[in-house]
Order: C-alpha cells, then structure tokens, then sequence
C-alpha cells in the first residue's frame, strides 16, 4: 500500500506532464517559414512581398496567442519570423533602391526602352512615316536602357549587336518591328560586349537610324553607340 501511495506522485507528474503540450496555431508556424523565405529578399526585390506579408501574419499570430488564454504556445516562433521578415524588408528595400538609384551611369538619362521608346512607335505626318514627336528629343541623348539581344550565334567580342525590347521577340522567334529594335555599336575603346540571355543594361548616344541595315536582315530604327553594356543588376 505503501508502494502505491509513493508511486502515485509520479503518476500524477507524468499525466499532467502530457496535458501541459499547448499547441502551436498554424499562423506562427507559417510566419516562420515567411521569415526564412524573406532572406531572398536580399537577393531579389520579388521576394520583399513575401516579407510584408510574413509580418502582417505574424501580428496576426501573435494576437491568436495572446488571446488564446495559454491554450497556444509559439511567441518564440512568431517573433523569430518577424525579427527575419521585418529586417528582410527593411534590409531588401533599402539595398535595392540602392542598386536602382546607382546602376545608371553619372551624365545619362534612364528611359524605358517599351514605354517611351518602342511603344511609341511611328508617327503619319501627311502620309509619310516619321518618327513619334516624344521619341525626337531623344536624338543625341546619353539614354540608359534595358532589353535583350538578339541571338545571330556569337558569343563572343561583341562589336555590334541588335537589342530588342522583350525576350519573346528576340529569343523565341517573333519578328520585332522596326521600333521594337536598337542597333548597339560598341566603339573601340570599350570593352566588347558577351551574348547574355537576360535582360541587358546599355549606356550611349542615341540616334534615330531609319536607314540604317544589317546586309538587309533586320533594320532597327534607332542606334547607340554604347559607352556600357552589361548584364542588367535590376529587372526594372
């Protein structure tokens, strides 16, 4: 009887030791996971929203465990992923504004080679085609842009190229239209240029070229003498 009684502590810890588990509402486990994934918002300005996002459910999670009289547990979880999300967002927004702010070259002007190039397209001035009146001032300018090469099986060393403003023209077939197109020529003294298939960043002195041609394969309508050509370090 002794026995018993002695034993009966025990018992009682050890019953009420497996009713003590409180469990951990989906919404911190989720947070967490956000947080992790926003460490690539370090990397890529398309991760930031899953950041944001991470931290709206993470208040959200906090206020569930609050409110849930000690029946949930997780605060740690929680305010791990909100610690992650919240530095990511912070840290990611701030670096590439950074890049943004820095990548156009000191003297240039950034334009977009679709809006205010390409979609602009040509203008009827009594009946003869010219070019659209906001894409004239441009002549001369030191533009920066962004687009892609056109694939002719080089490369290498660069001289010349054909950029076009969206990869579905220039790498899956499409016939890009005349404004659709920007004959690249790099002068000697800059570096040439490597094939990149992705999206390109181009610094030089724009021209309209409306006769300029490439043994009659494709005619672009304008030109740069390139002063920088690179990979492109933002997707905007």
């Amino acid at each position: 009887m002794s026995q018993t009684v002695e034993q009966m502590p025990a018992e009682t810890n050890r019953v009420s030791n497996e009713f003590d588990y409180r469990p951990v509402p989906p919404l911190a486990a989720v947070t967490a996971v956000l947080g992790v994934i926003s460490l690539l918002a370090l990397i890529t300005e398309f991760a930031l929203p899953f950041a944001l996002f991470g931290i709206v459910l993470g208040i959200l999670a906090k206020r569930q465990i609050s409110r849930s009289d000690g029946a949930f547990s997780g605060n740690w979880l929680v305010r791990g992923g909100l610690v992650l999300c919240a530095l990511c967002l912070c840290g990611g927004s701030a670096f590439h504004a950074y890049v943004y702010a820095t990548e156009v070259p000191e003297g240039y002007k950034r334009v977009s080679f679709v809006t205010d190039i390409s979609k602009k397209g040509f203008s009827e001035i009594d009946g003869r085609k010219d070019f659209h009146p906001e894409v004239k001032p441009l002549d001369g300018q030191k533009l920066f842009l962004k687009g892609y090469m056109y694939p002719d099986g080089r490369a290498e060393g660069l001289r010349q190229f054909i950029l076009c403003k969206d990869s579905g023209e220039c790498c899956f077939g499409g016939k890009p239209a005349l404004t659709d197109m920007i004959f690249i020529n790099i002068p000697d003294g800059v570096p040439p240029a490597t094939f990149y298939d992705g999206l390109v960043a181009v610094a030089g002195n724009f021209a309209l070229a409306p006769d300029l041609r490439r043994a009659g394969e494709l005619k672009p309508a304008y030109k740069i003498d390139a002063s920088l050509v690179e990979a492109a370090r933002k997707l905007y």
